[in-house]
């Protein structure tokens, strides 16, 4: 089932019912997950692998400045678009 279908399928039940009781349990329930912090996330192993090699170069100053970034982004989308 595809994120879309899915939301198509939970929309159906929340317009579905009348129950006062099973909507405030259900807005409940997604308020607790929104504000929760996941605790459950897995990383590939080149995932861990690339931040661990981000942490690394952070410890040695080897950073650059976001502004930075966004501009050599910017250039290449740029060279991208032509």
């Amino acid at each position: 089932m595809s994120t879309a279908e899915l939301k198509s399928t939970l929309h159906r039940y929340i317009v579905e019912t009348d129950d006062l009781s099973v909507l405030e349990k259900v807005k409940a329930f997604f308020q607790e997950l929104k504000n929760s912090a996941p605790d459950n996330v897995e990383l590939t192993a080149l995932e861990e692998k690339m931040l661990k090699l981000g942490l690394e170069q952070a410890d040695k100053g080897l950073l650059i400045p976001n502004q930075d970034v966004r501009t050599q982004l910017n250039q290449w989308l740029k060279e991208k678009q032509k």
